[in-house]
C-alpha cells in the first residue's frame, strides 16, 4: 500500500546536489518513493526553488517534472502560519529555535486532519516527537 510521506526541503537539496553529504542517501530513497503518494508543503517549495536552485536548468526541468506527477500532491499552509510564526518570534529563549518553515511544518504534523505515514528529512530533532507522537516513519540518515 502505498504511503503518504512529507518532504523536508533538505531531501531536494541533497537529491539534485551532488555536492551534498546526503546526495547517495536521497537518490536512494528516491527511488524508493516512486509509488507512494508525495506531499510537498508550499513552505518547502519557496525554500527549494530559491535563486541557485532556478538558476540550473537541469534541476529545474527535472523538478518540474516531478511536481506533474499524479503521485504529487502541495499542502497548503494557510491554516499553519500564523501559529508559526508566533512560535517562531516567541522562542528566542527556548531550546527549540526552528525556521518559519520548520515551524509551519511542525504544525502540518500536529493537525491529525493531514493523513501521514513517513517524513523525509535530514534534520531528525526538529520533528522527532511529532513523529513519534503520530507514529509517523521517519525516513532519514
Amino acid at each position: 500500500m502505498a504511503k503518504r510521506i512529507l518532504l523536508d526541503t533538505g531531501f531536494w537539496f541533497a537529491l539534485y546536489d551532488s555536492r551534498d553529504a546526503h546526495h547517495e542517501e536521497a537518490l536512494t530513497l528516491a527511488d524508493d518513493l516512486a509509488f507512494d503518494q508525495l506531499v510537498l508543503p508550499w513552505p518547502c517549495l519557496y525554500e527549494t526553488l530559491n535563486t541557485r536552485f532556478v538558476r540550473r536548468s537541469g534541476w529545474l526541468a527535472s523538478f518540474r517534472g516531478l511536481l506533474r506527477r499524479r503521485n504529487v500532491k502541495m499542502l497548503e499552509d494557510g491554516p499553519y502560519r500564523e501559529r508559526a510564526l508566533a512560535f517562531v518570534l516567541e522562542s528566542g529563549g527556548t531550546a527549540m529555535r526552528l525556521s518559519l518553515v520548520d515551524a509551519v511544518m511542525r504544525e502540518m504534523l500536529r493537525d491529525l486532519s493531514v493523513r501521514l505515514d513517513a517524513m523525509v528529512t535530514f534534520n531528525e530533532l526538529d520533528f522527532a516527537d511529532l513523529c513519534l507522537r503520530r507514529n509517523i516513519e521517519m525516513l532519514s540518515a
